[in-house]
């Protein structure tokens, strides 16, 4: 008997234990479907207790709505500054060493009082900031060229800020190229056939013949005067001459193609030149004499040259 009572209370413990296993199950399950976004599983109602398999299907998520995009207003932008802008990037642009510093004063401090006006009362259109900063950077640039102009300088210092200047607008077009903004001011037009024109022989002057040098060279060429020269001054004379000739010949891979025939006259003046040289240290008068003749043939040329192509660059 007692067998019997010990063997029905452990059948007892061992049902309470499955059931309260089974009922802790069944709250875990719950719990993780809260916490996954899963309706419960429940019985279908009338039904045999299978599970209801549209709580299964988790309910859409409505797509979240898009913000209105800004518009882009850079063309009306652009045409309120267009003016202000040309006008002191313009002035800029075409002062040369015949500007009184006066005016070059006058032009620069101009060039401020719209710069400062610009940066910091002007409400560009998210799209054009970009457009903007280039404008900022090419003020910039032209500041900088106004310093060359009131200060001590050279000819190929001020050529060399130039064509930054030039770089630095053209940063503007192109700005203004990719917002699809229809570009018709003719002083940034300018600034793009400056450097993109099927000739570009003004920029090309500008940065090659007067930035490297050459100009300042040829506005008072050496005398080859064998009589007074000595022959360290020849010498030197003539490591000039090579180096100048050797820049041409390497850099003229990348010139444009309409002032490859203005470079080979330079090129020939130089050959004349070390011809002439090695001749009078040689003691070759008469090659010397042919080489002399040469010299001012082949400069001649190249003005002559360079005229057809701008008229406005040799006067």
């Amino acid at each position: 008997m007692a067998k019997s009572q010990s063997l029905i209370r452990d059948i007892v413990q061992v049902l309470l234990f499955g059931l309260g296993i089974g009922v802790l199950l069944t709250v875990i399950g719950f719990v993780v479907s809260l916490a996954v976004g899963i309706p419960a599983l429940k019985t279908a109602e009338g039904g045999n207790g299978g599970v209801n398999i549209a709580a299964l299907i988790p309910t859409p998520v409505p797509p979240t709505a898009t913000p209105t995009e800004i518009p882009c207003t850079a063309p009306e932008w652009w045409a309120a500054n267009s003016v202000a802008m040309g006008e002191v990037f313009t002035q800029a642009r075409a002062t040369t060493v015949q500007t009184r510093v006066p005016d070059v004063q006058t032009a620069q401090a101009a060039l401020k009082v719209w710069q400062t006006s610009f940066e910091l009362t002007d409400q560009a259109p998210p799209c054009a900031n970009g457009v903007k900063q280039a404008a900022l950077n090419a003020a910039q640039q032209a500041n900088d060229l106004y310093n060359y102009f009131v200060t001590t300088s050279t000819d190929a210092d001020r050529a060399q800020q130039a064509i930054r200047l030039a770089d630095a607008l053209l940063g503007v077009y192109d700005g203004l190229e990719a917002l699809d903004v229809n570009v018709t001011d003719q002083w940034l037009l300018d600034v793009r056939d400056y450097t993109r024109s099927d000739c570009p022989v003004a920029r090309w002057y500008t940065e090659q013949f007067i930035g490297r040098g050459y100009k300042t060279y040829f506005d008072n060429p050496p005398r080859i005067d064998v009589q007074n020269l000595t022959s360290a001054q020849m010498n030197e004379m003539l490591v000039q001459m090579r180096t100048f000739r050797s820049s041409l010949n390497t850099d003229k891979a990348n010139f444009p193609a309409c002032v490859i025939a203005a470079t080979d006259y330079l090129i020939n003046y130089f050959d004349a030149g070390m011809n002439a040289l090695n001749s009078a240290l040689n003691g070759d008068m008469n090659s010397l004499q042919g080489s002399l003749v040469l010299l001012p043939t082949a400069l001649n040329a190249f003005y002559a040259e360079i005229a057809k192509l701008d008229p406005n660059l040799v006067r």
